[in-house]
Parts: structure tokens; C-alpha cells; sequence
């Protein structure tokens, strides 16, 4: 049992629907096990795409089931369905979890044995358990939401969670229904690591918003115009069409898309999501721990107070990172970036700068300073005696062994700037999945 995943604590998944989110509370305390590995499959993307082969509501609401990975191909009998679970793709073969069930008041589980209830998760309407064939540890994937309260099932099967929210949505599933998303929104998560966003409290804060914010609720658009709007209520997400528009943030966590146009988005106070679109935008944080992302076009993107993730995205950008531990990404064009007081780490990526020779094209970074614990990380797939670290007036060039620039630290002696410099893979940046 020690090498299938677990979650010790709590955490939120959503399912979307039919359009609609399932807001569910998957606890980890009781049931670690079970729950460590829902949430692995749902942060692999298991469940994206996967139906609902089983609904039960006749002659009495019973379950909706799903979690067969064959319903995702529309071809597949449907009878035949409910027979697969997950395949591991590191060992080949199919994951199996033991049972897993906790007496009522007891400290621990117990595994592979029927329990007698009372137990500490029964059978109410709306939890999520795991299904199972008659072998006591053949879960595997497939999940079932109870429509009623169903005792008869407790000690049996292996309840890890609870729908929170959304109730009234699973109660219209009909078979066939597909999950067309399925993202953690909230908990801290054991698999996430980065070497770039070290702080594992706020990587996973910052992932579980980006998850939410890209979840596929549809939007709430502006016209075609040039629009001032300022947000007022819980808005899953604005998005700007055509025109140069103005976006002012509420007090909260707000998702605005950008599009078309030169548009100025500002998130004011909480934990906001801003993305611009085409063309030259302007995008402030404001307060909060803010994801950023200037997208196409010569962006301003400015974090304002608080840690925030800023991307430039393509063009050319200006990012700054204001106060705050802040995290700066150039990605493409020539870039520059700006950390502000704080310990901000920035990030050049050698894939977007492969073949740059000529020192005008390659990013700039002003503002460098390690007695603040600002940090350089180099993005690619090399090892750290590949890069070269040379004086360039009273300026740094950071380059490939090939000749490559990466990039030219502002003010700062090649001496400083490399002993701050670390070197992370494509794939610690596509962990953080925001932005």
C-alpha cells in the first residue's frame, strides 16, 4: 500500500457536467488512501472525457456510477462498460487499491476486510465511494455518487468525499452524461513539487486558482465596443470581445480574459486570474497573489502587492513583479523584467531562445538582488555546466555553452548572478500548469 498515492488532508475536486460544476470535498483523513488516489487520477486528467456508464434510479434513486476509461471512445458498447480501470502508464498494468474503511471513532482504517457499521463515512445521499468488483481490493477507477441514503452499502465500499455543491446536478445525470473536466480546487496536493515555486503552500494555491479559473464554465461577455466595466458579484468568468476595453476587479477573486483589442485589466483586491489577449494590453494585479499572463501582443503586465506567477507570453513584454516574492516569465520576444522588493525568482526559457546571439533580442533583467533572495532559473533541458555566465560592461550575458543568450542581468557581476542561478526542466515548468 505504500507506493499507491495518499492525501492526509482535505481537498476539492470539481466535475463538470453537462456544463455544470460538482463541487466535491474528497477527505483524505479517513479514508487516505482511497482518496490519494482519486486525486491522482483527476490531476493526470484521467476522468476528462469519461461517462457515466451506470445510473441507478429505478425502482428507487440508487447511484450514478463512472470511471470505465473505455467510455471515453463513443464507439464502445455500452453494455460492455464498467469491466476497465486505470492503467498505470509507469508499470503497464491496471492500479488496484485495497478496501479501505474506517470504523466510526476508530484512529486508523482498516484494509481488505468488511467492516461492521457504525462506520466513520457512511452511505448518505451524496457521497462519492469506490466501486468495486467481489474482490475485496479490485478498485481501481471507477467511482459511484449515491442518490439516496443507502446503508445496506456501509462497510462494504469505500466512501472518500462528499458532494459539497451541485447536488441538484447530479441528481439529472442520465447515462451517458460525460465529465468534460475534472480539477483539485483546493488542498495541497503530495505529488506537486517544482524546483521553481518552492513554497509548496503557495504552488498549490496558485495551481488549485489556475485549475478553477480554467475550468469550462463558459463566460460572461462584454460587447464588441470599447467597454468600462467593473465587477461586482462572483463572475466565474468576463471575458472583453473586440474593443479597447477597461476592466476594473472587485474586492475578490476575479477571472477575466482579455481577447481582442487594447485592453486594461485590473484585479484590484484578491487572488485574481488575468489573462490579455491580442494585441497590447495592460494587466495589474493589484493586491493578492495574482496569475498574470499578457498573452499576445507588447504587454505591461505589473503584479502589484502580493506573490504573484506573471507571464509575458508572446512579443514583446514588460513585466514587473512589485511587492512580494514574485515569479517572472518572459516566454517568447525580448522581454523585460522587473522584480521589486521581495525574493523574486525569474525565468528564461532556452527553447524560446534558441539561436539568439545578438544581446538586443535577448531578455533583460533589471532590478537583480540576491541580498533580497532573488533568484535566476534557468528553464530547459540541460544541466548547469552548460551555461555561461560573462561580463558584458558592468552587466552579466547568461548563455549556452552553444552561444545562445538567455538572457543579461542588469548591474550585476557574473560571480553574484551565478551563484543565484539554478537550472529547472520544461517539465517543473509545466507542473505549475498556470498562467
Amino acid at each position: 500500500m505504500a507506493d499507491r498515492p495518499q492525501l492526509t488532508s482535505r481537498a476539492t475536486v470539481v466535475l463538470i457536467v453537462n456544463g455544470a460544476p460538482i463541487t466535491i470535498e474528497v477527505n483524505g483523513t479517513d479514508a487516505p488512501i482511497t482518496a490519494g488516489n482519486f486525486v491522482d487520477l483527476v490531476e493526470r486528467g484521467f476522468y476528462d472525457g469519461i461517462t457515466f456508464h451506470r445510473v441507478v434510479r429505478q425502482p428507487s434513486p440508487f447511484v450514478v456510477q463512472a470511471g470505465d476509461p473505455q467510455s471515453k471512445d463513443p464507439n464502445f458498447p455500452t453494455n460492455l462498460l464498467g469491466t476497465a480501470g486505470f492503467v498505470d502508464p509507469a508499470t503497464g498494468q491496471t492500479r488496484f487499491i485495497p478496501l479501505e474503511i474506517k470504523s466510526s471513532g476508530a484512529s486508523q482504517p482498516t484494509y481488505n476486510q468488511l467492516v461492521n457499521p457504525p462506520v466513520q463515512l457512511p452511505h448518505n445521499q451524496g457521497v462519492i465511494s469506490m466501486a468495486r468488483a467481489q474482490t475485496l481490493d479490485s478498485a481501481s477507477s471507477q467511482f459511484f455518487i449515491t442518490l439516496a441514503n443507502q446503508p445496506s452499502l456501509d462497510g462494504a465500499y469505500a466512501v472518500f468525499g462528499s458532494v459539497t455543491s451541485g447536488f441538484n446536478f447530479v441528481d439529472q445525470i442520465r447515462q451517458g452524461d460525460r465529465i468534460s473536466a475534472a480539477r483539485v480546487t483546493q488542498g495541497v496536493i503530495p505529488s506537486r513539487s517544482s524546483a521553481i515555486i518552492t513554497n509548496v503552500g503557495l504552488l498549490n494555491d496558485l495551481i488549485n486558482f489556475g485549475n478553477l479559473a480554467n475550468l469550462p464554465l463558459g463566460f460572461t461577455d462584454l460587447t464588441n465596443g470599447d467597454d468600462v466595466s467593473t465587477i461586482t458579484g462572483s463572475i466565474a468568468s468576463l471575458r472583453a470581445l473586440a474593443g479597447n476595453d477597461l476592466v476594473n476587479g472587485s474586492n475578490g477573486n476575479d477571472v477575466v480574459n482579455g481577447n481582442q483589442g487594447n485592453d486594461t485589466l485590473i484585479g484590484n483586491d484578491g487572488s485574481d486570474y488575468l489573462r490579455g489577449g491580442t494585441d497590447n494590453d495592460i494587466v495589474r494585479g493589484n493586491n493578492g497573489n495574482d496569475i498574470l499572463n499578457g498573452n499576445r501582443g507588447n504587454d505591461l503586465v505589473d503584479g502589484g502587492v502580493g506573490d504573484d506567477f506573471i507571464r509575458g507570453g508572446q512579443d514583446n513584454d514588460t513585466l514587473i513583479g512589485g511587492s512580494g516574492n514574485d515569479y517572472l516569465l518572459g516566454d517568447f520576444g525580448v522581454d523585460l523584467l522587473t522584480g521589486g522588493s521581495g525574493a523574486d525568482t525569474f525565468l528564461l526559457r532556452t527553447d524560446t531562445n534558441f539561436g539568439v546571439t545578438n544581446l538586443a533580442l535577448a531578455d533583460l533583467i533589471t532590478d537583480f538582488n540576491p541580498n533580497e533572495g532573488d533568484r535566476i532559473g534557468v528553464v530547459g533541458n540541460i544541466n548547469f555546466s552548460d551555461l555561461l555566465f560573462t561580463t558584458s560592461g558592468s552587466d552579466t550575458q547568461i548563455k549556452l555553452n552553444s552561444g545562445d543568450i538567455l538572457g543579461l542581468v542588469q548591474g550585476i557581476s557574473p560571480q553574484v548572478v551565478q551563484g543565484a542561478t539554478f537550472v529547472a526542466s520544461l517539465g517543473d515548468l509545466a507542473v505549475t500548469r498556470i498562467g
